[in-house]
């Protein structure tokens, strides 16, 4: 009996080694043994397979259906709740949303393209309503030429300085620190970009269409804050156009300061 059990107790042992053995893997970029389906360590898939066509395009359709959803996902969000999406971010939910400087990236891109597209369109309206002598014509539209080609590098100066003044507004009150006001800012300038760019498409029916994104910015942006802070309606809409206000006339500022630094280095 002794011997049968001495038995059992060795082919238990050689059983559970060998079914070990043929349910861990060991992840192929790690080392890690893991019987799961992905690497505890790394997070890398453990059954790793050569490549082929179908895994590439499987990975790439993949990838950019998920992108597309979750950067959808977050612009619902954010059109409707702002205020609250902005609060779940930075309180640690951030799971379901693209994060801040992806979104705005991602959104500015299509924006710049359109611009480069469509600003010479707007330029010639505004150039066409104000009277301006013939030299003084060639150097505006020099200027705005330079606007335009460096759109995309603008752009990020409008999302700083409205978090600079967000943080300088709400910091005692709410304890916001800058780089909060960072990630908030990129989600919520990034959403009036999405308005700039439905602006700028309507203009093709006319062209003033585009001048309504200041007011439209301003809506969202007083609705975002004021829902963020829960702050007294007036209270709140005050605040709100003095930071969008100052927002504007520091981008205003800085661009029109580049634009002076060009005119006085190369002299045009």
């Amino acid at each position: 009996m002794e011997i049968l059990l001495l038995y059992l107790a060795v082919y238990a042992d050689f059983s559970l080694f060998f079914l070990y053995n043929a349910i861990m893997n060991k992840c192929l970029n790690c080392g890690t043994e893991s019987g799961g389906k992905f690497c505890p360590s790394c997070g890398q898939e453990m059954a790793i397979n050569r490549l082929e066509v179908k895994t590439i395009f499987h990975e790439v359709t993949h990838g950019i259906l998920h992108w597309e959803n979750s950067i959808l996902k977050t612009f619902r969000q954010l059109l409707f709740k702002p205020g609250i999406t902005a609060k779940n971010y930075i309180s640690g939910l951030r799971k379901s949303y693209v994060k801040p400087f992806s979104y705005f990236i991602f959104i500015q891109t299509v924006y710049v393209l359109i611009f480069h597209r469509m600003s010479e369109k707007y330029f010639a309206f505004v150039n066409f309503t104000v009277q301006q002598s013939e030299n003084m014509k060639d150097k505006v539209e020099h200027m705005q030429h330079l606007v335009s080609a460096n759109i995309n590098y603008f752009n990020y100066v409008m999302p700083l300085s409205f978090a600079l003044l967000f943080f300088l507004f709400f910091k005692k009150k709410y304890g916001v620190n800058y780089a909060e006001s960072i990630a908030i800012s990129f989600y919520w300038l990034g959403t009036t970009l999405v308005f700039g760019i439905i602006l700028m498409l309507l203009s093709l029916i006319s062209v003033k269409v585009w001048d309504a994104r200041f007011f439209v910015n301003f809506v969202y942006l007083t609705f975002a804050i004021l829902q963020f802070t829960h702050m007294p309606k007036f209270k709140g809409i005050i605040k709100s156009f003095l930071i969008i206000f100052l927002s504007y006339l520091i981008f205003i500022l800085f661009v029109g300061g580049v634009l002076l630094v060009y005119v006085f280095v190369f002299g045009y």
